[in-house]
């Protein structure tokens, strides 16, 4: 039966609301996730559906490596290829604004089997290429139409906006990180001149200070390539077997010599753990900064090792000032809070998150005018081992 005039607008409207209904929900979807990554999955299914295609996939600049797109979520049947070259992927469609036809040549690179009539839709923040979403023809049949096509380079756009918004939010933070890692390389170099003058004919003071002055400068350099690739820390941490009495001890001997301080290290052998060396390392470090800055006077820090119930336990002990328990509740471990003068707030934030990172936890036992104690405990290497295997 034939639609009347009216019912023919109705029907059409209630068309209209529904796309405008779909679309406000995905854009607000999208506002809602943390990162890139979980937005991809998002984008996948959104322009699948709207495009009726048979499949999709989105695939991100990988950080750190701009010549590569890496596989960052799928819909469908097909196996997409993880990466692609980014040397593979012709010029037009690497500058285009708007949606493309996806070569034929470089279907076999991008997905078994190769597609025919597919379609490449450019994700753009101005000049800036972030990724490419590949659609494969349409479930009808037919080729894509206009309206597709701009509804495609717009859900682009938005979803463009969108992870450039979360990239620039976390840019600060990651900034304020490396330049809190910075400042803690910078108070080892001046412990180490302050204690010179009065130690420099020891021979053993100057095989730490050698050794110091080493580390130091290696840590700088890696925090230099940080800031120059932004997001490639992530992408690069290095997962190893740590022996933590050496790493310990590494990240103590700069206040050894300090006059000031007494250092009493307390460390059992214990087994490996697995996980960053380097983030732990500034863990250690974290640690033992916030112990030597709490005492005013001269007071003692106490580092301890040891090994209990499967896990290894460090603890690192100050009779310095304390905290209250008000400060501790509301505040302790979140960034940018700090009770130094001049302190950042970061420290702390740091060390919890790459603590719990690898498996692990930190606690604080703290009195106003009684010192401070943290403990950070890590699961060792076998029980890690055992964790992942079981999550895989």
């Amino acid at each position: 039966m034939a639609l009347s005039l009216r019912e023919l607008h109705g029907s059409r409207e209630r068309a209209e609301y529904d796309d405008r209904e779909h679309w406000m929900t995905f854009t607000r979807r999208l506002s809602l996730l943390p990162g890139a990554e979980e937005m991809s999955r998002e984008l996948a299914e959104y322009a699948v559906w709207s495009s009726g295609a048979s499949c999709g996939a989105v695939y991100l600049v990988e950080a750190g490596a701009a010549a590569v797109y890496r596989l960052s979520a799928s819909i469908g049947s097909v196996r997409f290829a993880p990466t692609i070259d980014q040397a593979t992927v012709p010029f037009r469609l690497r500058t285009a604004a708007s949606p493309v036809d996806l070569p034929s040549s470089l279907l076999p690179s991008v997905t078994l089997p190769a597609l025919p009539a597919a379609l490449a839709v450019p994700i753009r923040w101005r000049a800036t290429p972030i990724g490419i979403i590949v659609l494969g023809p349409p479930r009808a049949g037919a080729d894509y139409s206009v309206e597709d096509v701009e509804l495609l380079a717009a859900v682009a756009d938005q979803a463009a906006a969108s992870m450039t918004a979360v990239r620039l939010s976390e840019t600060p933070a990651q900034a304020t990180a490396v330049i809190h890692d910075i400042k803690n390389s910078i108070s080892t170099l001046s412990l180490l001149a302050r204690n010179a003058p009065s130690n420099l004919s020891d021979p053993e003071f100057q095989r730490d200070a050698i050794a110091t002055l080493s580390q130091t400068v290696e840590r700088m350099r890696r925090l230099l390539v940080k800031l120059s690739s932004p997001g490639a820390d992530t992408l690069t941490a290095r997962t190893e077997p740590i022996d933590l009495q050496a790493l310990i001890i590494e990240a103590t001997t700069p206040l050894a010599a300090n006059r000031k301080v007494r250092l009493v290290r307390q460390l059992r052998p214990v087994d490996a753990v697995y996980g960053d060396r380097d983030a732990l390392l500034r863990v250690v470090e974290n640690l033992m900064t916030n112990a030597a800055e709490a005492i005013d006077h001269e007071g003692t820090v106490t580092v301890t090792l040891d090994q209990e119930r499967g896990q290894a336990i460090i603890s690192v002990a100050d009779t310095g000032c304390g905290m209250s328990e008000d400060y501790q509740e509301r505040h302790l471990f979140s960034p940018f809070c700090s009770t130094k003068r001049g302190g950042w707030g970061i420290g702390l934030y740091q060390t919890k998150q790459v603590v719990e990172s690898q498996y692990g936890e930190i606690m604080v036992e703290s009195a106003v005018g009684h010192g401070t104690t943290f403990t950070g405990k890590l699961p060792l290497r076998a029980d890690v081992e055992t964790c992942l295997e079981s999550v895989r």
